[in-house]
């Protein structure tokens, strides 16, 4: 039989939740909450919106969610040089990148090209405009790119080396042929600003599958704003994605690569590996296959103020393997296939804050085997499993998060190590299936956490038998509220505001 905390306890509980930031909600409020997150999800809607369209319904319980979004806009490099044009063989120059990356860029794209007596397109030298790269290709190269006053096409892949940069600018588009496998390998400056980048209609006869793609490898940059990209990406997450950046040890980025105001629709999915210093601000993702952004052994980057709806297979946010020192601020992540934030795999100092996520098809946070994650101040309501999932993972707060009428628990710890510590202080719990579960959990420390508006059930799981001390120390006087934990460790932290170093490990 289900264990749980009878209705009545909960309704106790309304009078002793004592310093919650976060407030439970009655039954109208979550009426009226529910239909603010649908009418963000239709202002939304639009491809050409940005979360700054539905700032006037981020307002009350939603506010922090709104206020988080003042962020300085990145700036455009440039390189020095005369650019020139040439060719290179596709093959060689795959062969290079695959060589560099440590057997990380590999992709089959080559088999794509129609015509395979044709080399690629190779800039090297300088930075060079979009106008210069068609004027010289039409002199050259007759057939590589193809111009229709502000649109081009190009039918040939287009590699730029490390000391060169290519610009679209205001108003053009760059059309990559999906017929002919052409691509873009960046290894020097893309820019594209006020521009967009898509692939062609029609499918590849010899690679069904294939869709152009825009890759960056070793020391390449790609800074976008106010730019466009579509219908790019074959495969899953990797090179081939649509839009990847894989970095190299030896060959670290010479600039910052950075997209601002942009918009992302109908890629595989942005895709982030062994790369440092990137930024990913105030931009759309919309129809991605999914994950929208993928990280991968990234460092010292940015996911801040982007509105992220409808991935059609995967979670909006995947940060895996090594990934660190990453801050997830002020995003609205809606209708996603998958969980809204997934962390897993050795990742550790990720920072959650502020985000709205809701509706999505798992739950709202998923932390897997990570460690020195920080979730605060989200809004985490109506997903279809739980609010926030913590598994296997160690020194991890959960503060000020609002967990609302989430089909499975508001917050699940399972399977955590010996001597694992999750801090769980000034939440709300409301609506939940349930609000805290646990199976196989180490130290779980609560305080000050509301649960008046979260019923039948309080705590589940292995937790239900701590219904009565909970209630016990909820119930302290009024200016004097007592931390409670569940499954102390042997040296317990609780009462201590501290937790374990993360960046020094002790």
């Amino acid at each position: 039989m289900r264990k749980g905390l009878p209705i009545l306890l909960a309704l106790m509980m309304a009078s002793t939740a004592v310093g919650a930031r976060a407030e439970s909600i009655g039954h109208a409020d979550l009426a009226r909450l529910n239909e603010t997150v649908g009418a963000i999800g239709r202002r939304l809607a639009d491809t050409d919106a940005r979360k700054s369209d539905a700032s006037a319904l981020l307002t009350g319980r939603l506010a922090g969610i709104g206020a988080k979004g003042q962020w300085q806009v990145p700036t455009f490099d440039t390189l020095a040089g005369k650019p020139t044009l040439h060719t290179i063989p596709v093959d060689f120059m795959l062969a290079q990148l695959r060589l560099q990356t440590g057997g990380k860029f590999a992709p089959n794209a080559h088999k794509a090209i129609a015509n395979g007596a044709a080399p690629a397109l190779f800039i090297r030298g300088g930075v060079m405009s979009l106008d210069e790269l068609a004027k010289l290709a039409a002199t050259q190269h007759p057939g590589a790119i193809e111009q229709r006053g502000q649109s081009f096409i190009a039918h040939w892949p287009i590699v730029i080396w490390s000391d060169a940069g290519l610009v679209l600018s205001a108003g053009q588009q760059l059309e990559l042929s999906t017929g002919e496998g052409a691509f873009v390998l960046n290894s020097g400056l893309f820019t594209i600003d006020r521009a967009s980048l898509s692939s062609t209609p029609e499918k590849n006869a010899i690679l069904p599958e294939f869709r152009p793609f825009l890759a960056t490898a070793m020391t390449g940059a790609v800074q976008a704003r106010e730019a466009r990209f579509s219908n790019l990406g074959y495969g899953e997450t990797g090179v081939t994605s649509g839009l990847s950046i894989v970095g190299a040890a030896l060959y670290p980025a010479k600039m910052r690569s950075s997209f601002s105001d942009s918009s992302f629709v109908g890629l595989n999915a942005v895709s982030l590996e062994n790369a440092r210093d990137i930024a990913i601000v105030g931009n759309r993702f919309q129809k991605m296959v999914g994950p929208a952004i993928a990280m991968s052994g990234v460092t010292n980057s940015q996911i801040l103020g982007n509105v992220m709806m409808g991935t059609r297979m995967a979670q909006a946010i995947d940060v895996q393997n090594r990934t660190s020192d990453i801050e997830i601020t002020g995003n609205v992540v809606l209708n996603n296939r998958g969980s809204g934030i997934f962390i897993a795999n050795d990742a550790r100092d990720v920072t959650i804050e502020a985000n709205l996520l809701s509706g999505n098809g798992r739950g709202g946070v998923s932390v897997v085997r990570s460690a020195c994650i920080d979730i605060s101040d989200n809004v985490i309501v109506s997903n279809a499993q739980v609010g926030i999932k913590i598994r296997a993972s160690d020194a991890l707060s959960l503060s000020g998060n609002d967990l609302i009428a989430n089909a499975g628990a508001g917050i699940s710890v399972l399977d955590q190590q010996k001597g694992a510590l999750i801090s769980v202080a000034d939440n709300a719990f409301s609506a939940n299936k349930s609000g805290l579960y646990g199976g196989a959990a180490s130290e779980v420390a609560l305080n000050a956490n509301d649960f008046a508006g979260q019923s039948p059930i309080l705590l589940d799981g292995e937790f239900a038998a701590y219904v009565p001390e909970l209630l016990r120390m909820s119930s302290s006087p009024e200016g004097a509220p007592q931390a409670f934990t569940i499954h102390p460790n042997a040296k317990s932290t609780t009462g201590q505001t501290s937790r374990p170093d993360c960046k020094t490990g002790s």
